[in-house]
């Protein structure tokens, strides 16, 4: 499963958080304790993955036990923005500045509405 892994660069997500034996052991039968089941992911999204544990009082089976990855996906909102007028904080230029912005969004509205009558 290793040299998979590394073929496809993949990382196996479970040997990156530090956790205690029962929040590893994924198969459990009489005295055997082992990890059979493994969260592969690739190398370059590991950011969002959070938590990997194995929940003990879920039940499966009497032998198997469920593996949770915690993973956390950002979605960010795209702004639009409107079509119109600028937004200016005439407060913040001076006055000669602020006639000039004045004459400069005037005109450029003029020729907008001038195109769109074409």
């Amino acid at each position: 499963m290793l040299d998979f892994a590394m073929a496809y660069e993949l990382l196996v997500v479970n040997s990156y958080f530090k956790k205690k034996e029962d929040h590893l052991v994924t198969f459990r039968c009489s005295s055997l304790k082992t990890q059979i089941d493994y969260f592969l992911m690739r190398a370059n999204s590991r950011r969002p993955c959070k938590d990997c544990k194995v929940i003990p009082s879920e039940y499966l089976g009497t032998q198997h036990r469920l593996l949770v990855l915690d993973v956390e996906f950002k979605c960010s909102k795209w702004k639009r923005r409107r079509v119109g007028d600028p937004r200016v904080k005439w407060w913040t230029l001076t006055k000669e500045n602020a006639r000039l912005l004045s004459e400069r969004i005037t005109k450029e509205g003029a020729e907008k509405r001038q195109r769109m009558q074409i």
